[in-house]
């Protein structure tokens, strides 16, 4: 259907497209010859029967003059029903900025003329062997019918040019071959779809022969991709193998009431082509609310195709999915990303094959999902969104309470990938919205849109080593310091779940029930660094003079896991990390930003080892913190400190 769309897919016409006009196949022609000439014919299961060319050739070797006379006799006549050879007519008709048509028909009968009056030989369509390249370029060079065996002459009695019998086939595949060559070009430039042949059809069998004589496999490397062919059946589908291996790909149906469902299906396929947008909401509005693993596969690859893959529509699709007046559900986003995926892998195999052969690769699609969430390390650059995208940016919004979502967009970041700031634009906009979000969705989204870096990690693993190296000469420098403080940064991440993952109940008012919550710091390497400060001889005083910073990032810790719940004065995850305040082997494999209890207690000791007052002020800051941690803080150092007296630690601690 796309690649119809794109101006991509060839026609071939067979005589089962006229035989529902009033006209015979190709083996009706035969036997209507015979007994008119009145020749012997062969008995009804003579294997001479799968020759027909033949049989006509010998039919002609009897009577010279006569059996072309009897196929004009037979074929000029006025068509019963056209509705087919108009549907075909719309369906090839190109849309592009070039007005015609791309259609082969190998029939000699001028019914799809009847269908379109005032066509005109050289303009409108072309007679074999008369015929134009079949280039697939730009400016549409071809742009005609093509009666590739003969257009009916029927002014003229012998017609000498139509092939008929086995010596006019040779002549236009084997001999002078240009049947063999407009067919070979026409295989490696374009898709084909034939309708109206059978697989023992003698027309189809030489047009097959042709395309694997000459086929791209073996001339560039490249893999041709396989015709496509309608292919009629009662009962149960036929096994594919017999067509496959004529690198045909069939779409079976089924044969009853004179081929009503090819009929009807070619029918709708051209009112839908004329009217692309109608058809594409028509495509949406009809599965767009349903399941896709309700649906046959078919039906859920048409939706991706009208929301995705529509060229030059401008999201037009999306938009309609967008906006269904009940939400499509979130399980359509697996599909579209699994649409992205199939369409990356189909990209990474064209530029592989693009290097083999020279050239230049086609340009790379547009993978709508991905664009969503781009990697990290491409920056924060508002790059311009897809028009699919830009629409399903309003879909997801609607489905912000949607567990499913939730646990899709943490697997994201995982992967060190972050929401486009289009979208996160949007999401914040409507959590601003009425209806309000359940408070702990709305706590969610807010984490994943942050614009302050507080729950994203954007420094580069190399950043640090550099401050390893000549390390007396660079501590101190103000850079030093910024560089330090900003690896031992803290931010959020998010993971799915676990009490939903092990069957808790889900409370969309509570964070914890949709998602878990950590708090790490930016660089888990940057520990060699304070490990190698630490190793220093004046290690104390360096963290005694950092000691409000480092005071500053601990607070940050809390306020972070306070933003999910987690933090407040009467607990907070230091009961768990942080054994122990002052330094203790138990304080060991926990959490990394708890290390950062250890710079501070160093450089508090060894303030409070020289300055009493300074030491008592930093305790008084700490105990001024609402946060449980800066209070188990503040009385392990009056505790430890000779400053105060035991009154005085008796009070701290009857009023922790």
């Amino acid at each position: 259907m796309q690649e119809l769309e794109e101006d991509q897919v060839i026609i071939f016409c067979g005589a089962g497209i006229s035989a529902g006009a009033g006209l015979p196949d190709f083996r009706g022609l035969v036997e209507y010859c015979y007994s008119e000439l009145g020749a012997v014919a062969p008995s009804p299961k003579d294997p001479e029967w799968g020759w027909l060319d033949r049989m006509l050739g010998a039919l002609e070797g009897d009577f010279p003059d006569q059996m072309r006379a009897k196929v004009v006799e037979r074929l000029d006549i006025d068509a019963t029903d056209l509705t087919l050879h108009e549907a075909i007519l719309k369906l090839s008709r190109l849309k592009g900025s070039a007005n015609g048509y791309r259609l082969v028909t190998t029939n000699f009968d001028l019914f799809f003329e009847q269908a379109r009056k005032g066509m005109a030989l050289g303009v409108d369509y072309h007679s074999g062997p008369v015929l134009p390249i079949p280039r697939n370029d730009r400016i549409a060079s071809w742009r005609s019918i093509v009666y590739l065996h003969g257009r009916l002459n029927p002014g003229s009695a012998d017609n000498q040019h139509l092939v008929l019998t086995s010596a006019d086939f040779g002549r236009a595949y084997l001999t002078d071959a240009w049947a063999a060559r407009f067919v070979a070009r026409l295989f490696a430039e374009f898709t084909v779809l034939f309708i109206g042949y059978s697989l023992n059809d003698p027309v189809l069998r030489y047009m097959t022969d042709a395309f694997a004589a000459e086929d791209a496999l073996a001339r560039s490397g490249r893999k041709r991709a396989p015709a496509y062919i309608f292919v009629p059946h009662k009962g149960a589908p036929p096994a594919p193998k017999p067509w496959r291996q004529r690198r045909l790909e069939p779409i079976f149906y089924r044969a009853a009431y004179h081929h009503r469902a090819l009929k009807n299906t070619l029918v709708e396929w051209a009112k839908a082509r004329q009217d692309y947008l109608a058809s594409v909401g028509t495509i949406v509005q009809r599965y767009g609310t349903r399941l896709p693993s309700a649906l046959e596969p078919s039906y859920a690859a048409n939706l991706v195709w009208a929301v995705c893959d529509r060229a030059n529509d401008d999201g037009h699709g999306a938009r309609i999915f967008a906006g269904l007046p009940d939400p499509a559900p979130i399980e359509w986003l697996g599909e579209f990303e699994r649409r992205d995926a199939a369409a990356r892998t189909a990209h990474a195999e064209e530029i592989k094959l693009a290097q083999k052969e020279d050239r230049e690769p086609a340009a790379a699609p547009l993978y709508h999902i991905d664009m969503l969430f781009p990697p990290v390390a491409d920056g924060d650059c508002e790059t311009a969104l897809s028009g699919p995208a830009f629409e399903l940016q309003k879909w997801l919004c609607r489905h912000l309470e949607s567990d499913q979502l939730v646990n899709w967009v943490i697997q994201r970041i995982s992967t060190n990938k972050r929401a486009h700031p289009r979208l996160r634009w949007f999401i914040r906009r409507r959590l601003d919205q009425a209806p309000p979000i359940a408070l702990g969705y709305a706590t969610f989204w807010r984490i994943v849109t942050n614009e302050g870096g507080w729950a994203s990690d954007p420094v580069a693993d190399h950043a640090w080593a550099d401050l390893q190296q000549n390390l007396a000469a660079k501590r101190g420098a103000p850079w030093y310091d910024q560089e330090l403080l900003a690896a031992l940064r803290p931010y959020l991440t998010l993971s799915p779940s676990f009490r939903a993952a092990t069957g808790g109940t889900v409370d969309p008012n509570h964070f914890a029930t949709i998602a878990d919550a950590e708090v790490k710091l930016a660089r888990d390497r940057a520990f060699l660094v304070v490990d190698k400060i630490d190793g220093l001889p004046d290690a104390d005083t360096f963290w005694a003079e950092r000691l409000d910073p480092l005071t500053g990032l601990l607070k940050q810790v809390f306020d972070l896991y306070a933003t999910v719940g987690e933090a407040n004065a009467g607990f907070d995850p230091s009961a768990v990390q942080r054994p122990s305040i002052p330094p203790h082997a138990q304080n060991r494999h926990h959490a990394d930003w708890a290390r950062l209890y250890d710079l501070i207690w160093r450089g508090w000791s060894a303030i409070d080892a020289t300055d009493p007052p300074t030491s008592r002020h930093w305790i008084e800051r700490w105990r001024r913190v609402p946060y449980l941690g800066f209070r188990r803080l503040a009385l392990a150092a009056t505790t430890q400190s000779p400053h105060f007296s035991a009154a005085e630690k008796l009070e701290a601690l009857l009023h922790v």
